[in-house]
């Protein structure tokens, strides 16, 4: 996997707290903020699946076809 390096601006007190936790963690800053960027994208990427789910079951053809199927295992 390549590497990219970015520039941002965070308030002092965030950069504070975190610079805090990699060294009393061990680890790089900037390991600390890609895990964090990990877990914010998975979260992401939960909460638009959970998005499609949810709207895949307002389809009123779709939740006919889902009643129509789980009938069908329920008579077998």
């Amino acid at each position: 996997m390549g590497h990219s390096k970015i520039s941002v601006t965070i308030p002092d007190e965030i950069y504070n707290s975190i610079n805090e936790i990699a060294s009393k963690e061990k680890v790089k800053l900037s390991h600390l903020v890609t895990e964090a960027l990990v877990d914010k994208l998975r979260k992401k990427r939960e909460e638009a699946y959970v998005q499609e789910v949810n709207e895949a079951f307002e389809d009123n053809e779709i939740v006919a076809e889902q009643r129509q199927m789980a009938e069908i295992i329920a008579d077998n």
